[in-house]
């Protein structure tokens, strides 16, 4: 079994010790040896039995193990890479039993896939990107690195999803694309391209927000 570390020691990096346990009872694989964490708003010891080691800067004791992010936001998740800034870090992608992968797509390192998710042909996910539960990619869909889609999320064959993006849960993405740093609230109807750096929401989508997305860091980003 391969040593694992999740860095985020929030409700998702909760959620993710139970995906590395429900793996391991498919198939032994991973050794969960704890978390690290650089927001801890409350002292932890320990998270779901599991202790917490200390804080990103601590990696380098663990030279051997393999590490999966927590983080739900996914400006944090792309600091989170950029600060260890280590290309030997071993990044572990994490994929549930229970997710139906045709052979044809590409899925890159660091990436987290929930339960009962389906991926169908000739789909590619970025690194570091999180599909979480009950999502539903058609053909030669796109997901760029460290974009986050939320439970009971589809996204319409050849649909791109940029980098950075957050779609919201129970949203539709039709076969369009939406360009990088694109926020989808929940429970929208994108049927239309959205240009970088928007927030859309609504049935049909419409654009609240431009620029940016807020970066600040809050408990919410756990």
């Amino acid at each position: 079994m391969k040593d694992i570390i999740i860095i985020g020691a929030g409700a998702l990096g909760e959620e993710i010790a139970w995906l590395i346990e429900e793996i391991n009872d498919y198939r032994k694989e991973w050794n969960l040896l704890g978390f690290l964490d650089d927001y801890a708003f409350d002292k932890k010891d320990t998270v779901l039995g599991y202790k917490v080691l200390g804080k990103s800067t601590d990696i380098d004791a663990y030279p051997d193990a393999y590490f999966t992010i927590a983080y739900g936001s996914p400006n944090l998740r792309r600091k989170t890479v950029e600060n260890i800034n280590k290309e030997s870090i071993n990044w572990a992608t994490l994929i549930s039993p229970t997710v139906r992968v045709h052979h044809s797509n590409k899925i890159g390192k660091g990436v987290i896939i929930g339960r009962y998710t389906d991926l169908t042909i000739n789909c590619e996910i970025d690194d570091f990107v999180m599909l979480n539960i009950h999502v539903v990619l058609g053909h030669k869909v796109k997901v760029g690195k460290y974009s986050i889609i939320s439970p009971n999320v589809t996204v319409n064959g050849e649909g791109i999803i940029g980098e950075a993006c957050q779609v919201g849960a129970n949203s539709f993405i039709k076969n369009i694309v939406l360009g990088d740093n694109v926020t989808v609230g929940a429970s929208s109807c994108v049927v239309k391209d959205v240009e970088s750096d928007h927030v859309v929401v609504g049935v049909p989508a419409k654009i609240i927000k431009s620029g940016r997305p807020n970066k600040s860091i809050s408990r919410d980003d756990q």
